[in-house]
């Protein structure tokens, strides 16, 4: 073949085969999805913050039964900071029985026995660090209809109740009340030889 051909030839071959470019997206077109997108959400938030409660109500149990993670998270976030007390119950009643695995931080800056903290935390399969502080991760379990609780997995011993006024965990075969904060964390203090503060995350 002559070189001059050849080189022509895979000139074309190189121009050929580049790679198309994406056509950028015009500020209108951004504009129109970010809209679409907005009123999806915003529907949601009408369906929650509907004026009659029993819709409401419906609509956040059917968002937290969907197994959309996003909706979950929505109808939850919002049942959590409803100032309403049965809405802040279903909310998390629909999140216990989804059976979570709870994050659970003990603050043992005030534990006078710190083995014995260790211990315990260990106990629980979890870990201190180097403020003397306990974490653990633990799964909740099935409801159990005749203690009125949520088991500890693959036990038959009781790990969390639950009431219109508010959750009770038990750890260490000792139950300790908790409450909602403002940040959407259930909180309460045991008594491990001093108060130990308790901190548990309530989100998807």
């Amino acid at each position: 073949m002559n070189v001059r051909v050849f080189f022509a030839a895979c000139a074309v071959c190189v121009v050929g085969a580049a790679p198309v470019v994406a056509q950028s997206l015009t500020p209108d077109e951004i504009r129109a999805k970010v809209e679409e997108k907005t009123n999806v959400t915003n529907g949601y938030q009408v369906l929650l913050n509907d004026p009659d409660p029993a819709r409401s109500m419906a609509a956040m149990e059917v968002m937290l039964e969907s197994g959309d993670a996003k909706l979950q998270r929505m109808a939850l976030e919002f049942g959590l900071y409803s100032p309403n007390p049965q809405v802040r119950y279903t909310a998390l009643k629909a999140y216990f029985d989804g059976e979570p695995v709870l994050s659970i931080g003990i603050d043992g800056g005030k534990i006078k026995n710190q083995d014995q903290f260790g211990d315990l935390i260990r106990e629980i399969g979890g870990t201190i660090n180097g403020q003397g502080d306990g974490f653990s991760t633990m799964k909740v379990g099935e409801i159990d209809a005749a203690q009125s609780c949520y088991l500890w997995p693959n036990s038959s011993s009781c790990f969390i109740r639950l009431s219109e006024t508010g959750v009770a965990i038990s750890l260490w075969r000792e139950w300790a009340p908790l409450q909602l904060d403002d940040q959407g964390n259930l909180v309460g203090t045991l008594d491990i030889t001093g108060p130990a503060p308790i901190t548990i995350p309530v989100s998807y």
